[in-house]
């Protein structure tokens, strides 16, 4: 099977790696508003010049001035405006399982819904945070699990190191499970927390672990820096992160994208709120010679070649690029004759 790079794929990459370099740039940005706030930041800036963590708060500090209201004018010299940077810190704020960007506030619709079942309350400012990524579900399905998740990239890539086993001639197992595991475990991580009003889902759900995690270990780096000691250090990471090693190695040795595929109650209910998503996946039936191509390359063990993918699609696009004769294609799902249906040369789907 040979691979072809889709200029989707290639975006979807780069939002990736977006996504990850914001969940570390977050907390950073939260330990920078301290300093500025304590006026301790030019201290800082002083005495951990040429450090790494002295670097990185250098560029936050260049960024930030470089901003509207960033600086001030103060005997005929520019100098940081102190109120202004910290307005617009507060502009950027959490991780993937609630955030802050650019002002507009975000939830994980699994974090916002297990809160409202926890508390019997349903909160504006929850309901509000929702409104965006309810959108994108319900309009592109589960495109968190391929596009945003920063715990799915990283299981994309221990694929990767599965196939590299594979070369070496070390077969990995490939043990299937039930696919309806990840609704039991939102269903039931649902009723404890409306039974015993906790949030429970949150303990075991990568996306959020990840989120604390990563503010863990940049905090760590950052004291240590207070104490003297420069440098990486991931002593500040919890046991939870065994919890993503564990289903990392797992996915290599025993199951192909176990977690998403099966358990993760996230993607469950992605899946669920994108069922009758408009925008998905086609195949283009006439244009199909068989080949089989794109039901080895699907990481949720679909079958795109006779267009059964359901609400289990996440819309990662690498059906798409392993198909050489361009008979799947993102469009808009009417019920429509295939024989109508045309593929653009910018790989889109259309019906005529």
């Amino acid at each position: 099977m040979k691979m072809k790079i889709h200029k989707l794929q290639i975006a979807r990459r780069l939002v990736q790696i977006a996504v990850v370099l914001l969940l570390l740039a977050l907390p950073v940005n939260a330990r920078y508003a301290n300093y500025v706030a304590a006026n301790e930041i030019d201290r800082h800036l002083e005495r951990w010049e040429g450090s790494l963590q002295g670097n990185v708060l250098t560029l936050f500090d260049r960024a930030y001035r470089a901003l509207p209201g960033g600086e001030k004018e103060r005997v005929g010299e520019m100098v940081r405006d102190d109120e202004g940077v910290l307005h617009n810190t507060q502009a950027f704020r959490g991780g993937p399982w609630s955030a802050e960007i650019a002002h507009v506030s975000m939830s994980d619709p699994l974090a916002a819904v297990e809160s409202m079942v926890a508390r019997k309350h349903v909160a504006k400012v929850v309901v509000i945070s929702l409104i965006v990524p309810l959108i994108a579900t319900l309009l592109l399905g589960r495109v968190f699990c391929s596009w945003i998740c920063p715990v799915g990239f990283l299981l994309e890539l221990t694929d990767k190191l599965r196939g590299a086993v594979a070369f070496l001639e070390i077969h990995p197992r490939n043990v299937r499970f039930s696919r309806g595991t990840k609704y039991a475990l939102l269903g039931g991580g649902l009723a404890t927390a409306a039974l015993f009003s906790v949030p429970v889902l949150g303990y075991i759900y990568p996306p959020a672990i990840a989120s604390r995690e990563a503010h863990d270990f940049v905090f760590g780096v950052f004291d240590r820096a207070e104490a003297g000691q420069f440098g990486l250090w991931f002593g500040g990471l919890t046991w939870m992160s065994l919890i993503i090693a564990a289903i990392a190695l797992f996915e290599v040795v025993l199951s192909r994208r176990w977690w998403c595929r099966y358990v993760c109650p996230g993607g469950g209910l992605y899946s669920l709120l994108g069922a009758t998503r408009p925008i998905r996946v086609k195949l283009l039936e006439p244009k199909c010679t068989h080949c089989g191509d794109c039901v080895v390359a699907c990481p949720m063990g679909l079958n795109p070649m006779l267009d059964r993918m359901g609400v289990e699609c996440d819309s990662c696009g690498a059906c798409i690029s392993s198909c050489d004769d361009k008979a799947l294609a993102y469009g808009l799902w009417r019920t429509r004759k295939r024989a109508t249906e045309e593929v653009t040369p910018s790989g889109t789907l259309i019906a005529k």
